[in-house]
C-alpha cells in the first residue's frame, strides 16, 4: 500500500525504550488477536509507544505488514530503534501520527490501539474512531485494549485507584466507558462486536466496520 513517507528518527541503542507491562500482556493481547486480525493485510498500530508490542506482533502475523505509528517524536525513535534490531521485513519504520488529527494514511486493514485512551484526553479516542471508520474496509477490526469502566459492572479496586491517580494527573485522563467508547463507534458505522475479559482487569474491545 502506498502512503506518506514516515518521519523517521535516527535511533540506536540508546534511545530504546521498554515497558515493564508489554512483557507481560502481549502474548495474550496476541493470542486475541490471532482470532480477529485477517491473514495478510495491513495493520495500523495507534500509539505504539515503545514499539515493543510491534516487534512482537510483527513476529506473530508473518502475514500481516505492521505500521508502528506514535505522535511523540522519543516514542518513533524507540520504535525505529527496536525495529532495526528486530530486522523484521514486515515491520514498517514508524509512522509520526497524532490520533486525534487527520491520519497520514489512507488505508487499513485493521486498527489497533494498547493502552492509549485513558492516558489521553477524550478528543483522542473519538479521533481514533474517526478516523479507524475512514481508513477501514467493511467487516475490518478496530481493536482497542486497556483498562475500562463499564456501567453496571462494579469497578476492581485497583482500576478504581488506578483511575484516581491518573485524573490527578491530568484532568481530561481516566477510565473510559466502554458504553461511550461504543455509542461514538456506532455514530461512525463501528459496532462494538465483542468485549473480551483479560488478565489485570483489562478488556479488548472489538469494533468492526
Amino acid at each position: 500500500m502506498n502512503g506518506p513517507q514516515p518521519f523517521i528518527f535516527e535511533s540506536g541503542p540508546d534511545v530504546k525504550r521498554y515497558a515493564p507491562a508489554t512483557e507481560r500482556n502481549r502474548d495474550v493481547i496476541a493470542e486475541t488477536l490471532a482470532r480477529v486480525l485477517p491473514a495478510e493485510g495491513l495493520v495500523l498500530e495507534v500509539a505504539s509507544g515503545t514499539g515493543e508490542h510491534a516487534v512482537h506482533f510483527a513476529k506473530c502475523f508473518p502475514g500481516l505488514i505492521w505500521q508502528p505509528s506514535d505522535p511523540d517524536p522519543i516514542a518513533i525513535a524507540s520504535i525505529n530503534a527496536w525495529r532495526a534490531d528486530s530486522k523484521m521485513a514486515n515491520l514498517r519504520p514508524a509512522m509520526q501520527l497524532d490520533a486525534s488529527a487527520d491520519w497520514p494514511i489512507s488505508q487499513a486493514d485493521a486498527v489497533i490501539c494498547i493502552n492509549m485512551t485513558h492516558i489521553s484526553p477524550w478528543s483522542a479516542t473519538l479521533g481514533l474512531l474517526r478516523n479507524a471508520a475512514r481508513v477501514m474496509p467493511p467487516s475490518a477490526v478496530l481493536f482497542i485494549y486497556g483498562p475500562y469502566n463499564q456501567r453496571d459492572v462494579p469497578l476492581a479496586d485497583s482500576n478504581a485507584a488506578f483511575d484516581a491517580s491518573l485524573r490527578q494527573q491530568n484532568a481530561a485522563w481516566g477510565l473510559r466507558f466502554v458504553e461511550d467508547i461504543a455509542e461514538e463507534a456506532h455514530k461512525l458505522g463501528l459496532h462494538l462486536d465483542q468485549v473480551i475479559d483479560m488478565p489485570a482487569n483489562n478488556l479488548s474491545l472489538i469494533f468492526r466496520a
